[in-house]
């Protein structure tokens, strides 16, 4: 290989050690076995591997702190309900390692720039977990190319990357198929912005469940919005405002389907007779509407715990057998669908 296109990863997949390993090694961290450090150096020379500059630095000194960096993106994750329990998650294992929590937001991708080069040149944590971004976001391919330990919360192309993320294309299919198998024709999408991974799997997941069931995909039933409760009732008066004919709505998230709901009932519709709705995430909110809100679980705490265990196994020089983690999905079926089983 050339120097130009030599990676860690290419050196990680010949010494047949973690991409984390690699790093400490060139960076000459003391903690690596003497003879693993050697047999690195001597695939990196003879792959003519140039190190990354920042890489080299990484190392020079243990922070004993876990970066959760939340890239730039159009609401606000700390807003969300269910935040609070991937933090629960994420806590828990750190102060059982005895581990510190660092939270790096950014309100512009210029900003997010500046937060990733002072977590990686200030060497202010050991490793990151990151939320995920936008598919536009310049920034990420960077910060996982950096050699620095990084857990990512979501899907990544690259298998060799560590993910933990949730099935949301079975989420959403499992959501569409219940309203199809208990009757509705017409079913509304309300999906999140389409940049985000998350979103277009679960149009993905829609899209799959109509296939199934020989049904036509409508793309005036397709509403882009962005995950708030304020988005979804808007979502609910456009649809009003243009005749749509429709006799189901699954939302992208919880938020959206509850704002729908609140804008169909005040259109002088009845939920589930008229229309039913189902959400996703099942946030707390989702089991005090009237009627309560069907909705698909995802174990955030879950997600949090495996992220954190991931990355410390990471600093750990351990090898993770399992890279890319799915949290598995399951339908909570309550009123605002009309049917108690699929």
């Amino acid at each position: 290989m050339s120097k130009e296109y030599t990676r860690l990863k290419d050196i990680a997949k010949i010494a047949d050690v973690s991409i984390a390993t690699v790093s400490l090694s060139l960076a000459g961290d003391p903690r690596v076995n003497i003879n693993t450090k050697k047999n690195i150096l001597e695939v990196a020379r003879s792959l003519k591997y140039v190190p990354n500059e920042i890489g080299r630095s990484l190392r020079a000194k243990k922070a004993e702190t876990i970066a959760l960096v939340f890239p730039n993106t159009p609401h606000n994750a700390f807003s969300h309900p269910y935040f609070v329990h991937l933090l629960e998650g994420i806590t828990e294992v750190l102060v059982q390692n005895s581990l510190q929590l660092l939270l790096s937001t950014s309100p512009t991708e210029m900003d997010e720039t500046m937060a990733y080069e002072q977590i990686l040149r200030n060497r202010r944590a050991d490793g990151i977990i990151l939320w995920p971004a936008s598919i536009k976001d310049r920034n990420i391919l960077n910060i996982i190319e950096s050699a620095f330990p990084v857990v990512y919360l979501g899907k990544w192309p690259n298998e060799e990357v560590i993910t933990v993320t949730r099935d949301d294309l079975g989420g959403a299919y499992v959501a569409t198929k219940h309203l199809l198998n208990s009757g509705r024709k017409r079913i509304v999408h309300i999906s999140g912005p389409l940049e985000y991974q998350v979103s277009i799997d679960r149009l993905e997941g829609y899209k799959r469940a109509l296939a199934e069931h020989n049904m036509l995909y409508d793309s005036s039933l397709i509403i882009e919005k962005d995950f708030t409760m304020e988005a979804g009732y808007d979502a609910a008066i456009q649809l009003d405002h243009h005749k749509v004919e429709y006799d189901a709505i699954f939302a992208g998230n919880d938020l959206m389907a509850i704002g729908a709901m609140k804008s169909i009932q005040k259109l002088g519709k009845s939920i589930p007779k008229d229309v039913a709705v189902v959400g996703y995430d099942n946030i707390e909110m989702a089991n005090l509407m009237d009627p309560t809100l069907t909705t698909i679980h995802h174990s955030m705490r879950q997600i949090g715990t495996v992220a954190a265990e991931k990355l410390i196994s990471m600093l750990n020089f351990k090898k993770i057998v399992e890279k890319q983690t799915t949290v598995p999905m399951r339908l909570i079926i309550r009123d605002s669908c009309g049917a108690r089983e699929i």
